[in-house]
């Protein structure tokens, strides 16, 4: 594999491997999980609410940092979208990964299910005149994943979509990086720099958004989120074409566990100074969830409890648990029908109406437009090969045809 250095002494060659698949079970059972959790936090916090918000326990703080399901999800954006731009340049392939291919893909894994929660959201707050109910003339700017960036319209209707917005302006701007990585080439350190600069943004914006009081339409955009991003697409970059010895990946894994507690309880309990706290925000959480990352990635094990049974069906309806959750527990509440007096009551009544919707929403929505899109772009892709195939030179009867190299970077998107 062409690198302009040697690798790191944690880390080993991997056999050259054919194109990376653009899924991993593991990281979807992950995906499942975080989803799980913060529907987990959503009920918690309107639990405690009712409780007229008592002094917190191990739990209550434990819950709470629930949220960073929400930095998980854009690690894993970053790490599995910049991956095949990645690929192509650190393997010298002929060819970017094709654009068209990565947005008709983009586009059906999000949209469907989008717009059959945005649906379900405008109807159901209608019908209930509850406050977060929106105007139909500001529909468009749902559609639009504009939500973020209007004080009429941000946090309103089904308010976990924000991240979506985030997520689609990644979706965007990402290509920009991926074209610049090609023109960058087969080097490695080239390619970090690049993903460091994205991280180096993130921080720089976190700083600014508490030390100038960005507004929230301005904190909730992409810019401060750059660093969770930046996060994965810096993994993407270290671990291709690498593979983690049993030992250090046992490291990596208990260093990133550590940061993750450690930022949890920093955050939490409200340690030390609250103002070094809004300018480092949860970095220190993020570069721990980028290192159990790369021991998922790259490390010797299989993930077999996160790629099989039943987090492997929450990686699957992940989408639709996200996007569901949060409307089911305002109908349950505006309608009389919210256990008041157990979290863990709450929590089934909940997952009893979120879970068959979200599985409706795969089954019957998502899976057939990810299907649909995997049809229509292999087309695409055969036809590009085609067009850019040379005129096959005459041979004799004895000589055998010639074969052309495959390009060696694959173009998956997750």
């Amino acid at each position: 594999m062409p690198t302009a250095e040697p690798p790191s002494p944690a880390t080993t060659r991997a056999r050259r491997a054919p194109a990376p698949r653009g899924r991993f079970d593991a990281l979807d059972g992950l995906r499942g999980l975080a989803a799980t959790g913060v529907l987990v936090l959503h009920v918690w916090m309107f639990s405690y609410g009712d409780g007229h918000r008592p002094p917190k326990g191990f739990l209550d703080f434990t819950l709470g940092e629930l949220r960073l399901g929400v930095q998980l999800f854009f690690v894993l954006s970053g790490f599995l979208i910049f991956r095949p731009f990645v690929a192509a340049a650190l393997d010298g392939a002929r060819r970017a990964p094709s654009l068209t291919r990565y947005a008709i893909r983009r586009a059906a894994r999000i949209l469907p299910g989008y717009w059959l929660a945005l649906a379900a959201s405008f109807l159901l707050l209608r019908h209930l005149d509850h406050p977060m109910q929106i105007d139909p003339a500001q529909l468009p700017v749902f559609l639009l994943f504009a939500q973020n960036h209007f004080l009429e319209t941000i946090k309103h209707l089904d308010p976990p979509m924000w991240t979506l917005a985030i997520e689609v302006s990644f979706y965007a701007t990402l290509p920009l990086a991926g074209l610049l990585a090609l023109r960058l080439g087969a080097h490695r350190r080239r390619l970090l720099a690049l993903t460091l600069t994205v991280v180096a943004g993130g921080l720089l914006s976190t700083v600014l958004a508490y030390t100038h009081h960005w507004p929230e339409t301005l904190s909730t955009s992409l810019l401060p989120h750059l660093l969770e991003f930046g996060a994965g697409m810096t993994a993407a970059v270290l671990l291709h074409g690498r593979t983690l010895r049993a030992r250090d990946a046992a490291a990596l894994a208990a260093a990133g566990v550590l940061l993750i507690i450690a930022n949890s309880w920093w955050h939490a309990t409200g340690a030390g100074s609250a103002e070094l706290r809004n300018l480092v925000g949860d970095a220190p959480g993020v570069a721990g969830i980028a290192l159990v990352l790369a021991t998922l990635v790259a490390g010797p094990w299989d993930g077999v409890l996160l790629a099989r049974g039943p987090a492997k069906w929450l990686g699957a309806i992940s989408y639709g648990v996200y996007l569901f959750h949060f409307p089911v527990i305002v109908g349950l509440r505006m309608t009389g029908h919210w256990p008041e007096d157990s979290l863990g009551r709450d929590l089934l009544a909940v997952l009893a109406i979120t879970l068959p919707a979200a599985t409706f929403s795969w089954f019957v929505v998502e899976r057939p437009a990810i299907r649909w899109a995997q049809r229509r772009t292999s087309g695409e892709r055969a036809r590009t090969r085609a067009a850019k195939a040379p005129e096959p030179r005459r041979q004799r009867t004895a000589e055998r045809p010639a074969l052309r190299p495959q390009p060696a970077g694959g173009d998956t998107y997750n």
